[in-house]
């Protein structure tokens, strides 16, 4: 769902933006991506909630009192599902429009697909992206996709010199379900 997608980079792109490990040897293109992810189901229109659920959230460098805190602000997240209106234009695109943003980068991120393999519901894709500062990072997402839910796993590693110990490692679901139509 095109939505779902744009919630979970909007809430993660602030602090570790996108990444994956790749198995294909070229990176798809965006018109590659958006023709794989045709495959898939489009979401109805109408309201939405996602719930985040953080699985894990490590940094290896961080003393562990900072990196408790660190930890804590991150179970925020958790805390609050977010909900949203996709209207019946944005379920006509699907996926499209996310993956443009992703492929286009957030925060001076570029990113590119290595794997993106979907269909009968399911999703298989991984990203690598680039940044300043030797930012360097991968995604992993997998999981379950139809007209009115969604469960995605998502993994996040994110390599840089300003990172006390060089990584961030972060591992989250999201679960997202259509509640009714949109409010007038």
């Amino acid at each position: 769902m095109s939505k779902p997608l744009a919630a979970v980079a909007a809430v993660l792109a602030p602090l570790f933006v996108l990444a994956a490990c790749g198995s294909e040897s070229e990176p798809r293109t965006a018109e590659e991506v958006v023709a794989e992810a045709g495959k898939l189901e489009k979401p109805r229109p109408g309201q939405y909630e996602t719930q985040v659920e953080l699985l894990e959230f490590s940094v290896p460098g961080l003393p562990p009192k900072q990196a408790e805190q660190l930890r804590s602000m991150m179970g925020n997240v958790q805390e609050k599902a977010s909900s949203y209106c996709l209207t019946q234009a944005e379920a006509d695109k699907g996926f499209e429009d996310s993956i443009r943003k992703m492929t286009e980068g957030t925060g001076g991120m570029k990113c590119e697909f290595d794997k993106f393999d979907a269909g009968g519901g399911k999703l298989d894709a991984a990203l690598s992206c680039t940044g300043g500062q030797g930012l360097n990072s991968t995604i992993t997402i997998d999981g379950t996709t139809g007209a009115e839910a969604s469960t995605m796993n998502v993994r996040m590693a994110q390599k840089a010199p300003m990172i006390p110990g060089g990584e961030v490692v972060m591992r989250m679901r999201m679960d997202s379900k259509r509640t009714g139509d949109c409010p007038a």
